[in-house]
This record gives C-alpha cells, sequence and structure tokens, in this order.
C-alpha cells in the first residue's frame, strides 16, 4: 500500500485551472447559445464566453489550492489516503 500524505497545493491548482478551463472551452458553444436566445448580440455573446472561461480557470485555481490545503490539513490527523499500485 502507498499512502498520499500531502499534495503540493499550487501544483493541484495548476491542474484544476487548466482542467476547468478545458471543460469552459468546451461548454462555450452551449453558453453562447443560451446567450443568443436571449437576444443580446454577438458582441456581448462573446464577452460573456470570454468572461466565462476566465472566470473559470480562475475559479479552479483557487478551488484547486483551497482543496490541497485542506487535504494537507485533514491528512494529518487521518494519516491520507492509502491507494494500491500495481507496477506492470
Amino acid at each position: 500500500m502507498t499512502r498520499i500524505t500531502a499534495l503540493n497545493s499550487t501544483s493541484l491548482a495548476k491542474v484544476l485551472s487548466l482542467m476547468y478551463l478545458c471543460l469552459a472551452i468546451v461548454f462555450s458553444p452551449l453558453i453562447l447559445f443560451m446567450v443568443s436566445m436571449d437576444g443580446t448580440g454577438l458582441t456581448e455573446g462573446i464577452f460573456v464566453i470570454v468572461f466565462f472561461v476566465v472566470l473559470y480557470g480562475i475559479a479552479g485555481a483557487i478551488a484547486g489550492f483551497l482543496i490541497g490545503t485542506v487535504y494537507n490539513l485533514v491528512a494529518k490527523q487521518v494519516g491520507g489516503i492509502e491507494m494500491e499500485i500495481e507496477t506492470a
């Protein structure tokens, strides 16, 4: 058994930020469609998409940092997550 006793919060923040950013880009056409149904113009729709993508990336970074920090605090108390890893 291998045990994860600590996470690098900054590294986790980078990874989650990029993952959230990718999700925002994937869902951007859906958001643009919903904004266009509201009757707003293309310029406003593009502004909303850019704002959505940037905000989601920032939210991912903040969430990753907080999750890593909280995990490190909890792992000190309970010992971390045990994983069984098999090498091929």
